[in-house]
């Protein structure tokens, strides 16, 4: 658990509501607690890297799973419940595992054609992201500007992200095979940053990019949780209102960027070599940012 202050707050206790239907394999002796303090102890004058008030500081929990030895990281945030009778774990594993290549031409229909017994394996899926019931996840301007409905229709079937193609990346839910871990880092936000609110959006487009590079997939549908903090749309108008024309660019900057290299970590370093060369003061120190975080990872190869 990554906790956004200065000091551990929180006191950990094993009827916690997101340990939802996990409670009886999870105490209080089993989460790891981190606030502010632990990640200067940990990264020391690199520590500058995790972001603090927003949820970009969840990057510093990724990159201690993976250190930890985690074959999979899951995400979700405090304001997420597990819904009762899914298997939250279990549905994101079978998306990164039994995705198959053959799929339905009209979801959840069998289509003529469809082969009955094989249908093939996807080894390349990376990443799974879970979507979510209850409260939308829209930003301030549509929300204001075209009163949309408080409940959407969600779809039934998981769905792959086509190779070439940029989707909203949303950090609530999550799950992630260890080999990209390098990827899931998100951009400098919150204090004495220029922007919030973005920092799950770039870190998709980043992740995206480089996972058409190398041939990896995003899966996207299954589990889904229960959102149910509202947030205030005029705070979420202030916090959002310096980042959306930079959102309007960023994903030209990082499509721009030329990968040459054949392993995650390395095409990483790429993306930060790319920015760090950037006129644009926070591009530059969002790639110095990513190359700091990339080392990190390299120490442990």
């Amino acid at each position: 658990m990554v906790e956004d202050n200065p000091t551990r707050t929180i006191k950990i206790t094993q009827s916690m509501p997101y340990f939802g239907h996990y409670n009886e394999f999870i105490g209080p002796n089993s989460v790891i607690h981190y606030s502010w303090k632990e990640i200067d102890e940990e990264l020391g004058e690199k520590s500058w890297i995790i972001s603090r008030h927003d949820t970009a500081i969840k990057s510093f929990g990724f990159w201690r799973a993976y250190m930890m030895g985690a074959d999979y990281i899951f995400v979700l945030d405090d304001d997420c419940l597990p819904i009762a009778g899914v298997d939250h774990i279990a549905e994101h594993l079978n998306k990164l595992e039994n995705t198959t290549r053959w799929t339905e031409s009209v979801p959840g229909q069998r289509t003529r054609g469809l082969p009955y017994q094989n249908r093939g394996g996807c080894a390349n899926v990376a990443l799974s992201m879970g979507l979510w019931e209850g409260i939308p996840d829209f930003d301030s301007v549509y929300t204001l500007g075209a009163n949309p409905p408080s409940e959407i229709q969600l779809p039934k079937h998981n769905f792959l992200v086509a190779q070439g193609q940029y989707c909203p990346f949303c950090g609530m839910n999550l799950c992630f095979k260890r080999e990209i871990a390098p990827l899931m880092y998100f951009p400098l936000m919150g204090d004495g940053q220029p922007f919030r609110r973005f920092d799950d959006i770039w870190c998709g487009i980043i992740a995206k990019k480089v996972m058409d590079h190398l041939g990896l997939l995003v899966s996207v549908g299954k589990p889904m949780i229960h959102h149910k903090k509202a947030s205030n749309v005029f705070t979420n108008l202030v916090a959002e209102a310096s980042g959306i024309a930079a959102n309007e660019h960023f994903w030209e900057t990082i499509d721009a960027i030329s990968l040459t290299k054949h392993t995650v970590l390395s095409c990483m370093i790429e993306v930060g070599e790319g920015l760090e060369a950037s006129m644009d003061s926070y591009l530059k120190k969002l790639g110095q940012a990513i190359l700091i975080w990339s080392s990190l990872y390299s120490l442990a190869l």
